[in-house]
C-alpha cells in the first residue's frame, strides 16, 4: 500500500511542478493523493474513502476543481464526489437477481409516470447540490459562480469563459417566462440547428416541431429507457462496477492511460483534456438547468444506484458530454488521429479525424478514443444514473460543439487554439 501510494503521489506532484506551482497545488498534488490511495483501494478501501472525501480534495464537474462549497460561501460540505453527499457514498448491493417466492429481488417493475404528479415531477432548485444551484439561475455568461471553484491559473479557465461568451451561439434560448411553452421554442431551435435529436427528448413529449407535447408517448418512452436500465443492472453492472466507480470523478485519467500520456512530456495534451472537460462542463450544466430532468431511480427505486446519484438534473449525461469532446478535441491533433482515428477512407492510408455527418450517421465510424467516450457513458447507465437519451443527447451536443469550433467556426475560441498548436508540437514525430 505504501509504494503505491508513494507512486501515485510522486506522479501527481512531478506533474504538478511540471505545469506550475499554482497548478501544481490545486490539481497536482490532490491527483498524487487521490490517484496514489485509488490503485490501492483493494488493500485499504477505507483508507482511500477518506482522502476523497476530504474537503482538500477539489472534486469538480467535468474534472474541474470544485464542488466541496467553500470558496463560493457555503462552508465545508463532505462529498463522496462531485455533488454526491457523504451519505449518499457507495453502498454495496447483493448482485442477486433470482425470483424468490415470486418476488423480485429489487422492486424494478414499480415505476413512476412523472408527467402524473401536479406539478410535474422535475428537479427542483433545492434538490440541487448547495455549491451548484446557481445553474438554476438565468445563465450567467461571466461564469462569476463557477469561477470561484476553478483554477484560474489553468488555461481551462479561459477556454470556458471564451465559450461562455458565445452563449447565443449554442443556447438557442428565447428567453421569457420558465415554462414549457419557452423550452418547446428552444427544442425546436436546439433540433433545427443539430444540437440534439428530436429522439433525445422523446421522454419530455415533444413529437415535431409545431405540434403539442404527448405525454402519453413520453411516458412510454420513460418507461422503455427504465427497462434498459433494468437489464443493465442485472446484466452488466457488477462487472462493470470498479470502473465505473473510478470514472466517477473524472474520465480523464483514462484517456491519458489509453494514449499512454506522461505528463512530464506532454502537459498541453493534459491542458486540452481539461480544456475539453470545462467547455463540456459549461454546456451540459445549462441544458441540466433548463430541462430539470429527474434522475431513473427517482422513478424506479429498484435501479439501487451503489452509489449517489449527483445533485443536479439528469440531461444530457455530464460524462458523455465531456468524454466525447475530449476524444474529439484529442482526435484535432493530427498525430494523434493518425494512431487513434477512425479507419481511413483510402486503402492503406492513415487514420484520420471523422466528420461530424459520419458522427450522426446511423452507422457511425468507430476508433479507440470514440470507444472510450462510448463506454465512459455506458457506464453511468449501468449504474443507473443516465437514460439512454441522456447519453444520446450529451455525444450530440460535444459532436455540435466540436463541429463549430473546428468546421464551421461559429464559436471561436483562442486560448484553445493555442493548446492544441502546442499539444500537436508534442506528438510531432519528425
Amino acid at each position: 500500500m505504501a509504494k503505491v501510494f508513494s507512486e501515485g503521489f510522486s506522479e501527481g506532484y512531478s506533474e504538478g511542478l511540471s505545469e506550475g506551482l499554482s497548478e501544481g497545488l490545486s490539481e497536482g498534488l490532490s491527483e498524487g493523493f487521490s490517484e496514489g490511495h485509488s490503485e490501492g483501494h483493494s488493500e485499504g478501501a477505507g483508507r482511500q474513502r477518506r482522502v476523497r472525501n476530504s474537503p482538500t480534495r477539489p472534486f469538480g464537474g467535468g474534472d474541474l476543481p470544485g464542488g466541496t462549497g467553500f470558496p463560493g460561501g457555503y462552508g465545508r460540505i463532505a462529498r463522496s464526489g462531485f455533488a454526491t453527499p457523504q451519505d449518499l457514498a457507495f453502498k454495496p448491493w447483493a448482485a442477486d437477481f433470482l425470483i424468490n417466492s415470486g418476488a423480485l429481488a429489487f422492486p424494478t417493475d414499480d415505476r413512476l409516470d412523472p408527467w402524473l404528479f401536479e406539478p410535474h415531477l422535475e428537479w427542483r432548485t433545492e434538490d440541487w447540490d448547495p455549491s451548484i444551484r446557481f445553474w438554476s439561475l438565468n445563465f450567467d455568461p461571466n461564469l462569476t459562480e463557477w469561477l470561484q471553484t476553478t483554477n484560474l491559473a489553468s488555461p481551462n479557465a479561459m477556454v470556458a469563459r471564451e465559450f461562455a461568451q458565445q452563449h447565443a451561439l449554442w443556447q438557442h434560448d428565447p428567453g421569457g417566462a420558465d415554462d414549457p411553452d419557452r423550452l418547446m421554442k428552444q427544442i425546436e431551435a436546439l433540433i433545427n440547428d443539430d444540437w440534439i435529436s428530436a429522439e433525445h427528448v422523446a421522454w419530455w413529449g415533444f413529437q415535431q416541431a409545431g405540434k403539442p407535447r404527448d405525454l402519453v408517448k413520453a411516458w412510454a418512452a420513460i418507461d422503455h429507457e427504465l427497462g434498459q436500465l433494468v437489464s443493465d443492472m442485472s446484466d452488466s453492472r457488477a462487472a462493470y462496477l470498479n470502473e465505473a466507480r473510478s470514472q466517477d470523478p473524472a474520465m480523464r485519467p483514462y484517456f491519458a492511460q489509453l494514449l499512454g500520456i506522461d505528463p512530464l512530456l506532454k502537459p498541453s495534451t493534459g491542458h486540452l483534456m481539461r480544456c475539453a472537460t470545462a467547455v463540456a462542463h459549461i454546456a451540459y450544466m445549462y441544458f441540466k438547468g433548463r430541462f430539470k430532468r429527474v434522475r431513473p431511480s427517482r422513478l424506479c427505486a429498484g435501479l439501487a444506484v451503489p452509489f449517489g446519484p449527483p445533485e443536479h438534473p439528469a440531461f444530457p449525461s455530464g460524462h458523455s458530454t465531456a468524454s466525447h469532446l475530449v476524444a474529439l478535441f484529442l482526435l484535432q491533433v493530427p498525430e494523434i488521429a493518425e494512431l487513434y482515428g477512425v479507419k481511413p477512407l483510402k486503402p492503406h492510408g492513415p487514420r484520420r479525424a471523422p466528420t461530424a455527418s459520419e458522427l450522426r450517421g446511423a452507422r457511425p465510424p468507430q476508433c479507440p478514443l470514440l470507444w472510450l467516450a462510448d463506454r465512459a457513458a455506458r457506464n453511468r447507465e449501468r449504474l443507473g444514473f443516465h437514460y439512454a437519451s441522456d447519453s444520446g443527447a450529451g455525444r450530440h451536443i460535444a459532436i455540435r460543439i466540436w463541429e463549430s469550433v473546428f468546421d464551421k467556426k461559429t464559436i471561436v475560441l483562442p486560448t484553445l487554439q493555442r493548446i492544441l498548436h502546442r499539444t500537436a508540437a508534442e506528438w510531432r514525430r519528425a
